[in-house]
């Protein structure tokens, strides 16, 4: 009995694991209703899961915004939206 207890729960874990889904970065960032930074690259960071997303405008400036796996923003500059959509199906 313990061990098929042990078994499922084990595999309600990974399956919970698997499915996690994690904050995925926008195409663009608007500046006074404006889309003037692009993405030019984002990953996931391995330790601690959070999704960086870089961008720079046609002027070079760059612009870094760091998100937790729930979308929520974490660390960034006073133009990272405060959220970000998150993917379903894991990172």
């Amino acid at each position: 009995m313990f061990t098929s207890r042990l078994t499922i729960f084990t595999l309600l874990t990974f399956l919970a694991g698997v499915n996690a889904g994690c904050a995925t970065c926008p195409e663009t960032l608007d500046a006074d209703g404006v889309a003037t930074y692009e993405l030019v690259s984002s990953y996931v960071k391995s330790e601690n899961g959070f999704t960086e997303c870089s961008y720079t405008d046609k002027k070079g400036d760059e612009v870094t915004c760091e998100y937790a796996d729930n979308g929520l923003l974490e660390d960034g500059d006073s133009k990272c939206p405060g959220l970000s959509r998150k993917d379903d199906y894991g990172c």
